[in-house]
């Protein structure tokens, strides 16, 4: 997805790295970038046209349209030449409270929470971001930052949620691959984040095989041996969840709630939840909408309907 430059940021993900705000800039020949210092987030700029000449601390940088780059957070910051083009770049600005490093290889960072070891599998902690590359699959990335923004200034509690859930989809989307993983789990980990990302629309295998360039089997095969379950398993559970999101956190309609999730038909939608939850959506609605044992029954579901899709696959 992106070349690999020399300065590499490790960020370790426990706790998760969270967004904070975006935006879309415009400067004109001559304008500059703010002079700061002190700032404390880090700042994702992806460039979409000009050039953009900036500085941390004494190292220069020149980042071109079609470019990602990134500041880390309390470093000087400032324009080491004003603009002598139009320049445009959407920016991004995230928190992390966990470790971080700039180095310029990969440096695995130990999480700042106390992971205990258990009977259960641990993965990964650390995510690796070029400072300064060419994104190859920017086509993909600006949706995804444009769905960002549009959920990060809507007022329903389901769109803050959703803002930080796509913002993790966009680092995963950036992200140097770990060298250690196979390439079954970078596959599936790459059509996970697509059907999350994309869930609310008509997706098939066959054209989840035109778009990462492979036979539609082989995309069925990587998510049986990571997770279990097939892409069109693994797409309904999520569509569920999203719906279930809504149907307690929303006054949406049953239709509204079916379209919002990707199912044109609400008689269809219905039958599909009644299929994984044992109830109709309203029936679902009325039950634990505002009633804590709604918690219980999710957990049970989600450690039930595992097992399930473990056993149907």
């Amino acid at each position: 997805m992106v070349k690999q430059s020399e300065k590499i940021i490790s960020i370790s993900c426990l706790p998760l790295p969270s967004y904070v705000q975006g935006g879309h800039v415009i400067f004109k020949p001559g304008e500059r970038h703010p002079n700061r210092s002190g700032f404390q987030f880090f700042v994702m700029m992806f460039m979409v046209k000009g050039e953009l000449y900036i500085a941390e601390d004494d190292t220069q940088y020149t980042v071109k349209a079609g470019e990602m780059f990134i500041l880390q957070p309390m470093h000087h910051h400032y324009s080491w030449k004003p603009m002598d083009q139009t320049t445009e770049y959407y920016w991004i600005h995230f928190s992390v409270l966990g470790n971080y490093s700039q180095q310029h290889i990969a440096h695995k960072l130990s999480s700042v929470v106390h992971v205990p070891s258990l009977h259960y599998y641990t993965p990964d902690v650390t995510i690796y971001l070029s400072k300064h590359c060419q994104v190859t699959n920017m086509d993909s990335v600006l949706p995804l930052i444009k769905k960002i923004f549009k959920n990060s200034v809507e007022h329903a509690p389901v769109s803050f949620w959703r803002a930080q859930q796509l913002f993790i989809d966009l680092l995963q989307l950036v992200q140097i691959p770990c060298p250690e993983q196979s390439q079954a789990m970078i596959l599936s980990s790459q059509v996970q984040r697509y059907l999350c990302d994309h869930f609310d629309e008509k997706i098939t295998v066959t054209k989840l095989g035109r778009l990462f360039h492979v036979h539609p089997n082989s995309i069925i095969h990587s998510m049986k041996k990571v997770l279990g379950i097939t892409p069109n398993a693994f797409l309904i559970q999520y569509r569920l969840e999203e719906a279930v999101k809504r149907l307690l956190s929303t006054s949406m309609s049953i239709s509204d709630i079916a379209d919002a999730v990707g199912y044109q038909n609400v008689y269809y939608f219905s039958s599909v939840f009644k299929q994984h939850y044992g109830i109709s959506p309203l029936r679902y609605r009325e039950k634990y909408a505002n009633n804590d044992k709604r918690i219980n029954h999710l957990i049970n579901y989600q450690f039930d309907g595992s097992q399930q899709l473990l056993k149907e696959n």
